[in-house]
Formats: C-alpha cells, structure tokens, sequence
C-alpha cells in the first residue's frame, strides 16, 4: 500500500512538472510570436500587458490539461500548484533573459493573480473532463 502511495505522488509530481514545462514553453513561443508581430506592425504599447495576460491564461489551460490529463480529480488544487510553479519558473527564465533579477510590488499582485487563475481554470477543466 505504501508502494502504491508512493508512486501515485510520484506520478502526480511527475505530471506537475510536465504540465509546468508545458506552460512555460507555451508562454515562450507566444511571447516570441507577439515580439514578431510587434515588430513587423505598429502596435501600441497598450495593448502589452492585456495580451500578456491572455498568454498566460492560455499557458496556463495547457499545462493544466497536461496535469490533469490522467487524473481528473482536485481540478482546484492541482491548478494552483501548477500556477504556483509555472510563475517561479517563468520568472526565473524572463530574468534571466532580461539579465537581471528584479522584484516589485506588481510581481506579487501577478502572482496572486495567477495562482487564482490556475485554480478557477483547474475547477473549469476538471468539471469538462468529468462531462466528457
């Protein structure tokens, strides 16, 4: 029994690191397809952060559904884990391409953002799965 228990943690943090690669490399590729588009068009700097904010959700939805691909239970919980670990790696990664590691007020209301975000999207995906 103890095996048992064991290897489901395993596999659920298996499947948690896995789903946080997935959001990061999602968040990669579309920051980079935004920074094209910004280049190549004339978009306004307002326009930013509410498509950043989009990116992350999207992110978000893609590592969640690749946590919870195997086990649809705890949507809630395992979407705030996933958030919590997908914002520490994506702001390590975006500081180190910025070069320097910065921290400011607006970096902890991001962050309480998403780790609900996570949690309202983990509830949202687990409840579709179960329908299906």
């Amino acid at each position: 029994m103890k095996t048992k228990n064991l290897s489901i943690k395993n596999s659920n943090m298996l499947n948690l690191l896995k789903g946080t690669l997935a959001a990061v490399s999602t968040t990669l590729i579309l920051i980079l397809l935004f920074a094209l588009l910004i280049r190549f068009f004339d978009i306004s700097d307002s326009w930013i952060f509410p498509v950043n904010q989009v990116i992350k959700v999207i992110s978000l939805f893609v590592g969640i559904i690749s946590t919870i691909k195997l086990d649809s239970k705890n949507g809630f919980l395992k979407g705030l884990l996933l958030a919590i670990s997908y914002f520490l790696l994506s702001y390590i990664v975006f500081s180190i391409l910025q070069g320097r590691l910065a921290f400011a007020l607006t970096n902890l209301y991001d962050f309480l953002i998403t780790v609900l975000m996570g949690g309202i999207i983990g509830i949202i995906l687990v409840n579709i799965k179960r329908k299906n």
